[in-house]
């Protein structure tokens, strides 16, 4: 199959012959499409040679997920198998190694071992210790990595890494560098991120952080959706002009937080059905809502839908509630795979003097209520 590549796309294949072969920059660039017609080729190229082929991800379901599934699409199950139960798949006749980067457990079989080539799936949200051990098993003079990520803030470990004097070809892509989008889908997304520190990372692919941030650190997240099981759900609403309607779901277990976000631009009556399915969903309730705005009617609806829900009266200054409470908790969170991009952009652009503060504000009840362990918010 012939691919439909860019031109900036087709300069990576003729110039990404470094040792470190990086792609980075704005989400849905077109940055893993091209890989799935490059890693035939570099498979192919290693056969015969001493060491592993190894593909990094996140967890062994992102790589299923974005580089797995993809890629038996376009090629078919006879020429880029399953994942197996001892982490390895048949790709193009090779043998490969598929290990999530979220734990040192996971790439136990690298270690000790050469690799001749490794493919590495966003590799922002990896853990640096296991981007470490990877450095030391490219010891061959044609071990090859290529990799892709999107951009997070300027003090990540794999910015710094960038900017070292490794062996390194990187190329950074705007979303404007995928001549394949719809014109539509990009002047939506473009909105959707508009104001935040996420337009410059997401639409333009730099490493910037907001100034004055709260939030400095990347969000952590998790896969299973048990953990939010038996927990509670807070409705931020909207009820006109810019402000939007945030939902939170979240449970605590021992130390950690799990939460799970949605933000739709829109009044709260117009995605409260929504909001409950997913309530239903992952079995968390009651509802709270605040009641200073609406004097009770937002649960008195919820109750009326069947919903336990519970208002509160808020007293405490939102940016003093969101240092407080949320930022206490940020390093033990962990978000939900799927929690909406653009709540997480509004809790990591927010300051002080934030335009939109929804998400923030309900993660904030989220971890206020679980920081007192339970009863009212």
């Amino acid at each position: 199959m012939k691919p439909l590549l860019s031109e900036k796309q087709r300069a990576y294949w003729r110039e990404a012959r470094r040792r470190w072969n990086v792609k980075t920059g704005a989400t849905r660039s077109g940055k893993t499409y091209m890989d799935y017609f490059l890693l035939p080729k570099r498979l192919l190229a290693g056969e015969g040679r001493d060491g592993l082929n190894v593909i990094l991800g996140n967890t062994r379901g992102t790589i299923a997920r974005n580089v797995i599934l993809p890629m038996q699409a376009i090629y078919g199950s006879e020429r880029v198998g399953d994942i197996r139960t001892d982490n390895t798949c048949l790709m193009f006749g090779q043998k490969v190694y598929c290990l999530g980067a979220d734990s040192l457990a996971h790439v136990d079989r690298i270690r000790g071992s050469s690799i001749k080539y490794c493919y590495g799936d966003e590799v922002a949200t990896w853990r640096e210790e296991v981007f470490d051990m990877l450095k030391s098993r490219m010891d061959k003079p044609y071990s090859l990595f290529d990799g892709t990520c999107n951009p997070e803030g300027p003090d990540h470990w794999f910015y710094r890494f960038l900017q070292s004097d490794a062996d390194i070809f990187q190329q950074r892509y705007t979303l404007d560098d995928n001549p394949f989008l719809d014109p539509g889908f990009v002047r939506n997304l473009k909105r959707e991120y508009e104001g935040t520190v996420l337009y410059d990372r997401y639409i333009n692919g730099l490493w910037v952080a907001a100034e004055g941030a709260l939030f400095v650190t990347e969000p952590s997240f998790t896969d299973d959706p048990a953990c939010l099981r038996d927990g509670i759900a807070h409705i931020d609403a909207a009820y006109g002009g810019e402000d939007a309607t945030a939902l939170t779901l979240g449970m605590r277990r021992g130390d950690t937080l799990y939460l799970y976000g949605r933000l739709w631009r829109a009044h709260v009556d117009s995605v409260l059905g929504e909001a409950l399915d997913l309530c239903r969903r992952y079995m968390c309730e009651p509802v709270f809502t605040e009641m200073n705005a609406d004097k009770g009617y937002l649960s008195r609806e919820i109750r009326r839908r069947g919903f336990s829900a519970r208002g509160y009266h808020e007293k405490l200054n939102k940016y003093v509630k969101i240092s407080a409470y949320l930022r206490k908790w940020w390093k033990n969170i962990r978000f939900l795979s799927g929690t909406d991009k653009s709540y997480l952009a509004q809790i990591m652009s927010y300051t002080e003097r934030a335009a939109h503060d929804d998400a923030p504000d309900s993660a904030a009840c989220a971890a206020r209520y679980f920081d007192r362990r339970g009863g009212e918010l």
